[in-house]
């Protein structure tokens, strides 16, 4: 009931601010001044945006669940050992489309600070290849090395059903993709930082998933082909491209 009126109460100031109600002509004037530099930033990286608005979805459809079907449904998208042996492709899809609610606005602010700037340069193409390559690559080394550990302690009952869902793998590899841009010096300054932030991680809390970010860190290193200078120019041209373009009808 409270998300259903918070909605109602959003729909209803935007509605307000778009007719100019009394008390609301000075919001929607300052939209109209201030409010071209957001929706340009937005359309720039369609990809980030339809990727955030479709996991505060389904984020709210779960927070609006009981907290038994919530976990077995969970369970059934996560990237555990029992459902990549049985439906591998799938899960793995799935698994990035639910994060907790208290990871929503955070993943609001790292994507757009760290994803979309990526897509405004690279295009929505090779961001999407980066996401998913260090989302699968992650979560297959991070089962293969549960496989390699079991079978090493011979461990006689092994929990295979556990609940890994989220965008933090695709997330890790972009944001060490992001070290190709700018400066040296900024080059330097990225890459340390991402260093120094998963070696806090693997001192503080050594699990599977701090394995699974650092392996998808190494990745996002590793694709430094996926953002060369000339695949910027390309995006550019097409971009330039597709705005004469639209003058033009």
């Amino acid at each position: 009931m409270f998300t259903l009126v918070l909605l109602l109460l959003v729909v209803g100031f935007v509605y307000a601010v778009e007719h100019s109600w009394p008390g609301f002509h000075r919001i929607g004037a300052w939209w109209v001044r201030r409010g071209e530099p957001v929706r340009c930033w937005v359309r720039r990286a369609p990809l980030t945006y339809v990727y955030l608005t479709v996991i505060t979805f389904t984020t709210w459809l779960l927070a609006n669940t009981s907290e038994p079907l919530r976990k077995a449904f969970l369970a059934e998208q996560s990237t555990n050992l029992h459902e990549l042996s049985t439906n591998p492709v799938t899960v793995l899809l799935r698994s990035a489309m639910y994060v907790s609610p208290g990871e929503l606005v955070v993943w609001w602010v790292g994507f757009s600070l760290v994803v979309a700037p990526l897509e405004h340069r690279f295009g929505w193409q090779r961001v999407l290849v980066g996401f998913s390559v260090g989302h699968v690559l992650a979560t297959v080394a991070v089962a293969w090395l549960q496989v390699w550990a079991i079978r090493a302690q011979n461990h006689p009952n092994p929990s295979r059903v556990l609940i890994d869902v989220g965008a933090s793998y695709g997330f890790s590899a972009l944001a060490a993709l992001a070290t190709y841009q700018g400066s040296l010096r900024r080059r330097l300054l990225w890459a340390g930082g991402i260093v120094v932030l998963l070696a806090a991680a693997v001192a503080v809390d050594l699990d599977w998933a701090t394995v699974g970010h650092c392996v998808a860190a190494l990745v996002g290193f590793a694709s430094f082909r996926l953002v060369r200078p000339d695949a910027a120019v390309h995006h550019e041209a097409r971009v330039r491209a597709r705005r004469i373009y639209e003058a033009e009808l």
